[in-house]
């Protein structure tokens, strides 16, 4: 089986300073996943995802840093809206549906962080400002440890293409 330093030395970034909360206590459990958007575990093999075999959380992902749980998370909202999910009533809707959520709290929250609750157009700015706003209701006060140099290193590994804001 090869160690978790094997596994990640084909994903460290060269210009970057790789940043992991995996496992550390003292922040929430989508900090300490490197997962701030708390996706379930499944059989996706997210890139940088930690094999299911060593992830230590029985219900949700682990990555091996913050960058890649971003990453997951801005991959799983583009895919909903390619899929249809245009508003954020849809995608939230399907992102944290009301059996295990307060869907409509959490819905109203990100309308109120984005500013908008139809998406005419995924850019990179807004794809950004989604999976921010809900790092910030799946964390709480714990998102503050998530920076904007962490959400441009996701990017930088995002591998689709998605035009800038239009101003």
């Amino acid at each position: 089986m090869q160690s978790i330093a094997e596994a990640i030395r084909p994903f460290k970034p060269k210009t970057t300073m790789a940043r992991s909360f995996l496992n550390d206590m003292r922040y929430s459990r989508g900090i300490r996943n490197n997962n701030p958007g708390n996706l379930v575990r499944t059989s996706i093999d997210w890139l940088g995802k930690i094999p299911l075999d060593q992830n230590r959380d029985a219900r949700f992902e682990q990555f091996y840093e913050i960058r890649y749980g971003i990453r997951a998370l801005m991959r799983d909202i583009y895919t909903d809206y390619r899929r249809g999910s245009n508003t954020v009533r849809k995608l939230i809707s399907e992102f944290a549906p009301a059996f295990e959520n307060n869907t409509e709290s959490y819905i109203n929250s990100v309308i109120g962080k984005i500013g908008m609750s139809i998406i005419p157009q995924m850019d990179i700015d807004t794809l950004a400002a989604i999976a921010k706003a809900i790092v910030a209701v799946e964390n709480g006060s714990d998102a503050k440890y998530v920076t904007d140099q962490d959400y441009q290193d996701a990017i930088a590994i995002l591998q689709i293409s998605l035009p800038k804001k239009k101003d």
